[in-house]
């Protein structure tokens, strides 16, 4: 599935004005074990490999980035059925196409993710992520068709949220500051 979100980073301020202005259809927990090669092959090929843990059920998810620098983020995203989230994941050729050996847990995040379905090809989520000692927040836009919808764009903008940084997603900040505490 190819997958095509707009993301930005918000400060705490930004996250609580949005979580006050929409009405949201769902809020749940959900814990993303994270994997990594010894060579650090997959990050140099933007590949991610997870264990999401959502609802009491596990699936691996591949992610594989089609570009990068810019806030919005199109990556092709593979799942596979999973009892777990593993200390490794002996496997990965399997599920990345790449010759890694085995992968190994690399730590966890938690995420209370808000979402809601603006129209019919549009959701919008909301995330408070903790991981390593650190608290984000994030919105991601999601959406079907050849751009983000014009009038949720504006509606955003209202609230300060213009999507001009480059993306970075969970993934790289746990790196980040995994490598941070090494």
């Amino acid at each position: 599935m190819l997958e095509t979100e707009y993301k930005s980073l918000l400060t705490r301020a930004e996250y609580e004005k949005i979580a006050e202005h929409f009405i949201w259809d769902c809020s749940f927990t959900q814990t993303n074990n994270y994997y990594g090669d010894a060579d650090g092959i997959l990050a140099k090929n933007r590949v991610m490999v997870r264990v999401r843990e959502k609802d009491g059920k596990s699936v691996i998810q591949v992610k594989l980035r089609k570009n990068t620098g810019s806030p919005l983020q199109i990556c092709e995203e593979l799942e596979f059925p999973c009892p777990g989230a593993p200390d490794e994941l002996a496997d990965s050729e399997r599920y990345t196409g790449i010759k890694t050996g085995a992968l190994k847990k690399l730590g966890a995040s938690v995420t209370l993710r808000r979402s809601k379905m603006w129209d019919d090809k549009t959701e919008i989520c909301l995330d408070k992520t903790e991981y390593l000692g650190i608290t984000d927040y994030e919105i991601e836009v999601e959406y079907t068709g050849s751009e983000m919808p014009a009038a949720l764009r504006a509606e955003l903008g209202t609230l300060g949220i213009k999507f001009k940084a480059a993306s970075i997603g969970k993934y790289t900040r746990f790196l980040n500051a995994l490598k941070k505490q090494s």
